[in-house]
Protein backbone atom coordinates (compact mmCIF):
# COMPACT_ATOMS: atom_id res chain seq x y z
CA UNK A 1 0.00 0.00 0.00
CA UNK A 2 1.13 3.21 -1.15
CA UNK A 3 1.99 5.92 1.61
CA UNK A 4 -0.52 8.78 2.21
CA UNK A 5 0.90 12.12 3.01
CA UNK A 6 -0.77 15.05 4.20
CA UNK A 7 -1.12 17.01 0.66
CA UNK A 8 -2.97 13.80 -0.69
CA UNK A 9 -5.18 13.95 1.98
CA UNK A 10 -5.56 18.02 1.28
CA UNK A 11 -5.99 17.16 -2.16
CA UNK A 12 -8.90 14.59 -1.50
CA UNK A 13 -10.55 17.34 0.94
CA UNK A 14 -10.07 20.35 -1.34
CA UNK A 15 -11.49 18.08 -4.27
CA UNK A 16 -14.76 16.50 -2.47
CA UNK A 17 -15.70 20.39 -1.31
CA UNK A 18 -15.62 21.66 -4.60
CA UNK A 19 -16.90 18.76 -6.37
CA UNK A 20 -19.50 17.59 -3.14
CA UNK A 21 -19.53 20.40 -1.14
CA UNK A 22 -18.77 17.99 1.35
CA UNK A 23 -16.56 19.03 4.22
CA UNK A 24 -14.18 16.22 5.82
CA UNK A 25 -12.30 15.97 8.68
CA UNK A 26 -8.47 15.42 8.35
CA UNK A 27 -9.13 11.85 10.12
CA UNK A 28 -12.61 11.61 7.91
CA UNK A 29 -10.04 12.26 4.77
CA UNK A 30 -7.31 10.41 5.52
CA UNK A 31 -9.76 7.14 6.04
CA UNK A 32 -11.62 7.50 2.16
CA UNK A 33 -8.24 8.60 1.17
CA UNK A 34 -7.00 4.77 2.70
CA UNK A 35 -9.90 3.07 1.22
CA UNK A 36 -9.73 4.53 -2.13
CA UNK A 37 -6.20 3.90 -2.59
CA UNK A 38 -6.68 0.30 -1.11
CA UNK A 39 -9.37 -0.31 -3.56
CA UNK A 40 -6.98 0.81 -7.01
CA UNK A 41 -4.47 -1.25 -5.46
CA UNK A 42 -6.57 -4.34 -5.32
CA UNK A 43 -8.07 -3.88 -8.50
CA UNK A 44 -4.29 -3.23 -9.93
CA UNK A 45 -3.13 -6.51 -8.18
CA UNK A 46 -6.31 -8.49 -9.49
CA UNK A 47 -5.40 -7.12 -13.14
CA UNK A 48 -2.00 -8.10 -13.00
CA UNK A 49 -2.79 -11.64 -11.71
CA UNK A 50 -5.22 -12.37 -14.74
CA UNK A 51 -3.31 -10.08 -16.98
CA UNK A 52 0.05 -11.13 -16.25
CA UNK A 53 1.45 -10.70 -19.79
CA UNK A 54 0.16 -6.86 -20.01
CA UNK A 55 2.83 -5.95 -17.22
CA UNK A 56 7.27 -6.42 -17.28
CA UNK A 57 9.23 -6.51 -14.47
CA UNK A 58 11.02 -3.62 -14.65
CA UNK A 59 13.37 -4.32 -11.56
CA UNK A 60 14.15 -7.25 -9.01
CA UNK A 61 13.71 -7.75 -5.30
CA UNK A 62 17.86 -7.57 -5.12
CA UNK A 63 17.12 -3.87 -5.79
CA UNK A 64 16.24 -2.22 -2.94
CA UNK A 65 13.39 -4.99 -2.25
CA UNK A 66 11.07 -3.54 -4.78
CA UNK A 67 9.12 -4.53 -7.49
CA UNK A 68 7.46 -2.27 -10.36
CA UNK A 69 6.05 -2.97 -13.08
CA UNK A 70 5.44 -1.18 -16.16
CA UNK A 71 1.66 -1.50 -18.13
CA UNK A 72 2.74 -2.78 -21.24
CA UNK A 73 -1.16 -1.70 -22.14
CA UNK A 74 -2.43 -3.15 -25.14
CA UNK A 75 -5.54 -1.77 -27.32
CA UNK A 76 -8.34 -4.16 -25.84
CA UNK A 77 -11.27 -4.30 -28.26
CA UNK A 78 -14.83 -5.25 -27.36
CA UNK A 79 -17.14 -6.75 -29.07
CA UNK A 80 -20.71 -5.54 -29.16
CA UNK A 81 -23.56 -8.07 -28.68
Amino acid sequence: MVHITQETVASFKKMFKEKYGVEYSDSEAWEATHNLLGAFDWLLKQDMKQNPHLYKKTNSDEQGGVKKYENNTQKRTYKKD
